[in-house]
């Protein structure tokens, strides 16, 4: 089902790379778009072609276009990341430099891609791609290929498919980054897409403002989500059973249970990449 939506437009101006963005706000610009319902967990993830953007692509013409769903998103853990912009502030100075920061920490969460959609050309994400330079030489790094996938959606066929597109009408009077975008833009957002399927929402209303989608929050959303899938202490059916039969088979199982403590006390490893250290498994049994 396809809706209308609105967001407010407002321009700031462009602060050195790493700094907090400027406050200062103009007038709201508001115009209407098509598109569908704004994506909700349990969505199966749309299946829209889309734009690779790597490192002499667009002046090779030889950018991968691929099916979103298929090619990206189909299986394993993911994350798609929108941005109203290239060169926008909050987009350049905190919301793009926190996930370059965090591409290691991603991949040791089982995330297989994270990627950063806007819609912009081929073009403008390459020069994007080449202003980060100071960020990326930060983390010891020359490229962002190889730690965030960078999407160029021009003509908005996945944002709108997603619900998360707006309208941003040219302004002179605004600040001449966002002139960059001015058409239709992507909501600032961030998705968790699990086996094709969307597990997690988070939108940050408005063009500067960045809290839920943050890097820092999505991955705190995924380390919450291994910790509540990790197996709980519990009594196994065993114990009561002992317990029923009398306190002579009770005792003999506590001290089953002690014997088999102390021979794995000093074992901490991960058990089947799980998270749960071979103790606590077996603490769990009994």
């Amino acid at each position: 089902m396809w809706t209308i939506g609105a967001l407010s437009a407002a321009a700031v101006r462009l602060p050195a790379c790493g700094s907090k963005p400027s406050s200062s706000r103009g007038s709201p610009i508001v115009m209407a778009t098509m598109q569908a319902e704004q994506v909700a967990v349990g969505d199966d993830f749309p299946n829209v072609p889309i734009t690779l953007v790597t490192d002499g692509c667009a002046a090779e013409d030889n950018c991968p276009l691929l099916d979103s769903s298929t090619d990206l998103f189909s299986s394993g853990r993911n994350v798609l990341v929108g941005m109203p912009g290239a060169f926008t502030p909050t987009c350049t100075d905190e919301h793009l430099p926190g996930y370059i920061r965090g591409a290691g920490k991603f991949r040791s969460l089982g995330v297989s891609t994270v990627a950063v959609v806007t819609t912009n050309d081929r073009f403008l994400l390459t020069a994007w791609k080449r202003a980060m330079s100071a960020c990326l030489r930060a983390e010891g790094k020359a490229s962002l290929d190889g730690m965030v996938s960078m999407l160029a959606d021009k003509d908005a066929d996945l944002i709108k498919a997603l619900g998360v597109a707006y309208n941003s009408k040219l302004d002179t009077k605004a600040n001449k980054f966002f002139q960059l975008n001015a058409g239709i833009r992507s909501k600032r957002f961030a998705l968790v897409v699990e086996e094709g399927r969307v597990a997690h929402v988070a939108v940050d209303e408005g063009e500067t403002d960045l809290d839920a989608t943050s890097a820092e929050s999505i991955l705190a959303w995924l380390e919450e989500r291994g910790r509540a899938s990790r197996p709980s202490k519990t009594r196994s059916a065993l114990q009561p059973t002992l317990e029923a039969e009398g306190p002579g088979k009770a005792a003999w199982g506590a001290a089953l249970v002690a014997s088999l403590v102390g021979l794995v006390a000093s074992q901490e490893g991960v058990v089947a990449g799980g998270g749960v250290s071979f103790r606590e498994l077996v603490e769990g049994l009994f």
